[in-house]
Formats: structure tokens, sequence, C-alpha cells
């Protein structure tokens, strides 16, 4: 019985199917070589389950790689759909539960972490952007002060440290101020300075831009508080904000650059091998590893500004992670008691029907072994998106300038940009660190 309890460990040992982010890995290596249209293809023939329990992150993932490739009505048809279904995906479902506890949370539908859920209208916003439909760019930035006060509802008391997004809201800012919405502007700018100098700046390590407060100036100005901008001369001394964004005969670019791989989960397995029994206990985990240095800047018409950190979606990631230990690890428990159950439930009735012990045990031991195989950590997450974002912002004269981005040296040609006077434009870019 003890060698078959060692070779019960080696079989253990040896079942490590790819998991998600082996099914994944193909896809993401030709958006890193800029081949977004090949990504979509390969998407669809390696992903396992497009129409089931995995669909919602069928949709992420396809909606990313279509805005990635510029086919903006596919982009935005599956992620609108992922929205959608992300919305109906409430309560319990007792079946998948049962099955989950026999064997792994991957018997569950996967419905996304909360900030996922937010990059769902995102990136349905930065589509829109990017072709100029600023109306309906704002449609989503609206649907992400829905999902976050349902958010911050149902965790009543007990929130996640990702209770709201500084740079999505900065983003929100850029729009209302693309539409000539300065009031919700200046509002979403301030919510933004608030989050970063809170939750971000303690939990990511990503405090605010100066350029943040560039704008918190230049609209406080443009809005008439005149308060608000004396507080802010007072807290900022030195600060130059005039002369900043559109208007005045100029127009302003500003560049979104995604830039790298969100950092993918790892299984961290706990086997335990007894003399009649294997137990295994599988856990998600993001390493810690320092943030990647990014130095970009974006040049155009003989000028050029440097990019700055918006977002660190790696860190994101991995604290949402950690908020949802003790809860994985609950979960683990109670699934690793049911397999033991089962165990000592087959081997009794083994023994019986046998009425020999030492077949109840190797059955026993048998049932443990394959719980302890199907116990896989659930690795789906959203990997297509960036592991940080920067931003740029460019005030130039109008007309069409080409622009050239530069990310850690290596230089990026991109296509001329037409500006008007007092309008602003979006680009969005893609680039591997």
């Amino acid at each position: 019985m003890k060698r078959l309890s060692v070779v019960a460990g080696l079989l253990l040992a040896l079942a490590c199917a790819a998991g998600y982010t082996g099914i994944i890995r193909p896809v993401v290596s030709m958006l890193n070589v800029d081949q977004p249209d090949a990504a979509m293809v390969r998407l669809r023939q390696v992903f396992p389950d497009s129409l089931g329990k995995d669909r919602l992150l069928y949709l992420m993932e396809l909606g990313n790689l279509a805005r990635y490739a510029g086919t903006h009505p596919v982009a935005q048809a599956a992620l609108l759909r992922a929205d959608r279904l992300s919305d109906s995906q409430r309560g319990v479902l007792l079946q998948q539960e049962a099955a989950a506890l026999l064997t792994s949370d991957l018997a569950l539908e996967f419905r996304g972490a909360d900030f996922e859920k937010v990059f769902i209208n995102y990136g349905l916003a930065a589509s829109f952007a990017a072709e100029g439909n600023y109306e309906a760019a704002l449609v989503e930035a609206r649907r992400v002060n829905q999902k976050l006060r349902v958010m911050n509802t149902d965790y009543g008391e007990n929130p996640n440290r990702y209770i709201d997004d500084a740079f999505v809201r900065y983003f929100m800012g850029a729009l209302y101020e693309a539409e000539g919405e300065l009031s919700d502007a200046l509002i979403s700018y301030r919510r933004a300075l608030q989050i970063y100098e809170g939750d971000y700046s303690r939990n990511y390590g990503v405090g605010p831009p100066e350029r943040l407060k560039t704008d918190l100036m230049r609209l406080a100005a443009a809005t008439g508080f005149e308060s608000l901008l004396s507080e802010y001369e007072e807290r900022w001394p030195g600060l130059q904000w005039e002369n900043t964004g559109p208007g005045g005969g100029f127009g302003e670019i500003v560049v979104v650059l995604e830039a790298g791989n969100i950092a993918r989960r790892r299984e961290v397995s706990y086997p335990v091998t007894t003399e009649s029994r294997v137990f295994n206990v599988s856990l998600p985990a993001i390493p810690a590893f320092p943030r990647r240095f990014v130095t970009a800047g974006v040049t155009a018409d003989g000028a050029s500004v440097p990019f700055f950190l918006v977002q660190d979606l790696d860190a994101v990631a991995r604290q949402n992670l950690e908020d949802h230990a003790v809860r994985d690890l609950l979960r683990a428990a109670a699934r690793t008691a049911v397999k033991a159950g089962v165990a000592r439930l087959g081997e009794e009735i083994a023994e019986e029907a046998s009425g020999d012990s030492t077949v109840g045990q190797v059955v026993g031991l048998l049932l443990s072994i394959a719980g302890a195989v199907t116990d896989r950590a659930d690795l789906r997450a959203w990997l297509t998106l960036p592991s940080q974002i920067h931003m740029a912002r460019l005030r130039v004269p109008q007309g069409a300038w080409p622009l050239t981005i530069t990310v850690n040296g290596r230089a990026y040609a991109q296509p001329p940009v037409s500006v008007r006077e007092g309008e602003m434009v979006f680009v969005f870019v893609r680039k591997t660190l």
C-alpha cells in the first residue's frame, strides 16, 4: 500500500495540464509580434469552451484582440455581448457548485474579477474613441460608474482593495473634455486624483501624474472655480498649467499606450501523501516582482512629451487575487473534506461488497488519487490585457501630424493624425515590453 501511495504521489506531480495560461500562450505570442489578426484566428482555434461556461472569457479576449487589430465593429460586438453576459451572471448555480466541490473551481462559469468587468467598458470606450465617436464612448464611461456603485453596494463593509479605478476616471475625464462637458470632466479628474492619492498609492504604488494636476488647474480656471484653482495653486506651487490642453489655436493628441502583458496566474499545489490517501490543494497565485521599467515618449511637429504611468494592471490583478485568498483557501478546504468523504465512503462500500479490507483500501486510495489529480487551481483570467497603461497629451497646431512613439529606446512610426483647433483626438497603441 505504501508503494501504491508513492506511485500516486508521482502521478499527481505529473498531472499538470496546461490550463488556460498554456492554451492562450500562442495567442499572446502572436499579439506580441504585432499580429492581432492572426491572434484572433488562433484564439478561435484553441479556445476550448467559447459557447459554454467560459464564454465571457472568450468574448473578452476576442474583443480586445479585435480592438488591437483595428476591427472595431467586431471588438464592439464582442465586448457588448461580454458586458451583457457579465451583468446576467448572478446568484449561485447549484449544479456547478456541486461539481466544483468534487473536482475544482474550473467547473464554475467564468465571471471575471471586478477590474476585468470594468475593463470591458474601458475596451468599448477606447474602441469608440478610436473611431472618434466620443458620445458612445461616454455611454461606456457612465456604465463604469454604475458598475462601481453596484460593486461597492454588494461588498458592503468588506470591500476589496479595488473599489474604484483611477485610470478609468482620468480617461473618462478626458472623454468628457473632448465632448466639451468641462464640469463633468473636472469632476472625473478630481475623483481620479482622490483615488491616486489614496488607494492607488497605497495598494499599487501608482501616485497621481503631474499632468493630472495640470489638467485640474486648467479646468478649474476654465469652469470659473477660482477658489478651487487657488487651492490647487497652494498645493502645487510653481506648476505651470497655462498653455496646456486644446484651445488658443491648438488641438491635443491624447495617446494611450498599453504596454506589455498582464501577469499570468500560476498554480501553487500542496500535495500530502499518507500510507492510504493522497490529498492535494491547488491555489492560484501571481508572484510578486518589481514593476517593469518603461520610458516612453511621443513626438509630433518637432515637439516631444513623455508618457506617464496611469495604471499598473499587474499590481491590480495581484492584489485582487490576494483579496480572495481566504475565500479560495476555505473553498479548497471544503473541497478536500468532500473528496476525503467520497474516498472513505468508496472504501467502505468496496470492502463490504468484496469482504476484503485490502480491496476497500485500494479503492479508497484510488478515489483519493482521482480527487487529488482533479484539484486544479483556476488560472482563468483576461490575458490579452496589458501589464501597464501610460498616457501622453501633446498640444499641436491644427493640421495632420505623423507621430513617432518611442518605448524603451525603440521608435515606432504612426500614421498621421488630423487635429482641428480646440479638438482632442485619441490614439491607442499597444507595444510589447
